[in-house]
């Protein structure tokens, strides 16, 4: 699969992901720039110049294949770029694809910095569950063609959803699509499309039904209905309703059973839902 330009545009618009995902220490603001070397007649993956003058340069480079040069390239590339920019401190980070593709070579590997992809994306993970690059990098992370398949709507619609302005969010989609198209040449942009069609059926909000239970629901005083209405939709969009969500329905006031019924008609899944529970500790209703 081509990477670099897919790449490029993902940390052009988000350059901070970059520390991010590495964990190197941010620099604060800052922007990916391209960077030619002319020594060596090719241009580093990208060069991350911080607005603070006081903070390092980056220079970056993301590997997919095995190459045991790797490590001197980007030793000469960080020289340039720090003689190009007047001795500025420059340092080296090297993100590779997959395990095995590092050559560890001496005594570079003191002076550059080096990550495996897939290791550093799941310590991501596991510190921002919904961070977007979980769900564009997917593509180039899953290599069962079926389990990427039967994911891919999933992870889209996490984009189409994700809080970025609109630009970024389109750079996202953009790169998403463009690696599932790579992933699955067979198959045609109709058949891309259907591929991703669960998430494209209505809403039910847009649905009588939903309509109609969320009328109910909303009813001032009617509290079974709000009940009702939540637990129609939660049934109709996960098949289960997690036993939390049953236990703290009945005790919720109003007002609370209206924020949550809101909540319900656009969250993805339950464990959405579990963590809207988890980050809002209600107080129950005071019976009178």
């Amino acid at each position: 699969m081509k990477t670099d330009k897919q790449l490029f545009q993902i940390f052009a618009a988000m350059p901070e992901w970059l520390f991010e995902l590495t964990g190197l220490p941010s620099p604060g603001a800052c922007e990916m720039r391209s960077f030619t070397v002319k020594e060596l007649q090719r241009d580093p993956d990208g060069v991350f110049v911080p607005h603070d003058a006081q903070q390092p340069l980056t220079v970056a480079e993301f590997q997919f294949q095995k190459d045991e040069n790797i490590y001197t390239r980007i030793v000469m590339e960080m020289a340039a770029v720090q003689e190009a920019h007047g001795q500025r401190p420059v340092q080296g980070v090297i993100v590779f694809g997959k395990p095995g593709l590092d050559p560890r070579t001496a005594p570079w590997t003191q002076v550059v910095q080096s990550v495996v992809l897939q290791d550093v994306l799941n310590d991501l993970r596991q510190r921002q569950p919904q961070h977007p690059l979980a769900n564009v990098l997917e593509p180039l992370l899953e290599h069962d063609d079926d389990t990427l398949e039967s994911v891919a709507a999933h992870h889209y619609r996490a984009l189409k959803q994700c809080d970025l302005d609109d630009r970024r969010r389109e750079v996202l989609l953009d790169v998403f699509l463009n690696w599932l198209e790579q992933r699955f040449q067979k198959k045609s942009k109709k058949e891309i499309e259907t591929m991703l069609s669960p998430y494209e059926l209505p809403d039910i909000r847009d649905t009588q039904t939903g309509r109609d239970l969320i009328a109910i629901g909303q009813r001032e005083g009617e509290a079974r209905g709000l009940e009702d209405a939540i637990v129609f939709i939660v049934k109709d969009r996960f098949r289960n309703v997690p036993k939390e969500l049953e236990e703290r329905l009945p005790k919720m006031p109003r007002r609370s059973k209206q924020q949550l019924l809101r909540f319900v008609t656009r969250a993805d899944s339950v464990a959405d839902l579990e963590n809207w529970l988890k980050k809002n500790p209600l107080k129950q209703s005071v019976r009178r």
